[in-house]
């Protein structure tokens, strides 16, 4: 290694390896963390410059420290240091972690509510084809939450639709991306617009998150080609609505309601299936559904990062245990010589 290297390649690599530039790495560190908080600064770009200089460091140790080269476990241990610490800039370069909101029944076209990308990262999540089937939730006992199970439809390549079931710990994977199903749910009335001029059509208003057995959340909603209505749920009988057992998209096919709007200077209630004429046109509601939060989440590297630090640990018992053996055998031995005296 010494005479590859060359005695320019040596002084250089020498102080590359300097446990001075070790140092360096925390101040850095140090440094780019104050940045992203204090300031405005990205904190994968902030974290580069410090673990480029670790990995560099950590090379450079490996080829000119003679111990490690000729002790087979600690050379396995810093291997896996330095390609753990090369991993994890990889996957801050190229993950990404995002959310989306899907109404039951309609599929995701694009649509984002978080979007947290890596600077390597494209825009391959838009093109997802996923949709969502409704969910279940399980309560055993009353008020306590158990789990929830929530069906989806995805397209394969060739165009063919097909089902599964997840959750919040049970993923649908799609290109790389694993998308789970969230804590985040609500109600989703759904209503058919017949402008005065334009095309008629559906539409949703996803009303915030809601656990209360009162008055349900509100929203605001401009119409297309039309006004903006003001839409808040509210329950016949918010005493009949606690949760027990297991409930269907939160109870919305059962559950008795009426929607109050309100369209300018006007206060209207609709129940489903009723009609009102607002300025631009027609607003009908049709029912009322229910809406899921979803995590999507892609990171190339996680299994490369497992079996890493599989490594990493199991080299290090193996130092370890070699030493603890060699203790044992020194041990011996001095008693050995005590004895035989």
């Amino acid at each position: 290694m010494a005479a590859w290297l060359g005695s320019a390649g040596q002084h250089y690599s020498r102080a590359l390896a300097s446990p001075r530039l070790t140092v360096s790495f925390f101040v850095l560190m140090a440094a780019g963390a104050l940045l992203t908080v204090h300031g405005d600064a990205d904190p994968t770009l902030a974290m580069l410059p410090p673990f480029a200089l670790l990995a560099l460091n950590l090379a450079a140790a490996i080829a000119t420290n003679v111990r490690f080269r000729a002790d087979l476990p600690l050379l396995f241990f810093h291997l896996a240091l330095l390609a753990l610490v090369a991993l994890l800039a990889v996957a801050r370069l190229t993950y990404f972690d995002g959310a989306t909101i899907l109404t039951s029944g309609t599929a995701f076209e694009g649509n984002l509510v978080r979007d947290q990308r890596g600077p390597l990262h494209g825009d391959a999540v838009r093109s997802l084809h996923f949709g969502n089937e409704g969910f279940t939730e399980n309560f055993p006992e009353r008020g306590k939450f158990h789990a929830t199970y929530n069906r989806v439809r995805w397209w394969d390549e060739e165009g063919k639709s097909r089902f599964a079931e997840i959750g919040d710990d049970r993923p649908l994977v799609l290109d790389g991306y694993r998308i789970y199903a969230t804590s985040r749910r609500g109600f989703s009335p759904l209503f058919y617009w017949q402008p005065a001029t334009g095309a008629a059509g559906y539409g949703t208003v996803q009303l915030p998150d809601s656990d209360s057995a009162g008055l349900g959340p509100t929203t605001e909603w401009p119409l297309p080609n039309g006004p903006k209505v003001w839409v808040m749920l509210e329950l016949d009988a918010p005493s009949a609505q606690l949760r027990v057992g297991q409930r269907a998209d939160l109870g919305a096919q059962k559950m008795r309601h009426h929607l109050v709007l309100r369209v300018g200077e006007r206060r209207l209630e609709l129940r489903p299936g009723e009609s009102v004429d607002v300025d631009g046109g027609r607003l009908t509601y049709v029912r009322l559904a229910s809406w899921m939060g979803y995590r999507i989440v892609y990171d190339p590297t996680e299994p490369w990062l497992v079996a890493t630090v599989i490594v990493g640990i199991v080299s290090l018992l193996w130092f370890y245990a070699r030493l603890l053996r060699r203790s044992g055998e020194c041990v011996l031995l001095e008693v050995k010589q005590l004895c035989d005296r």
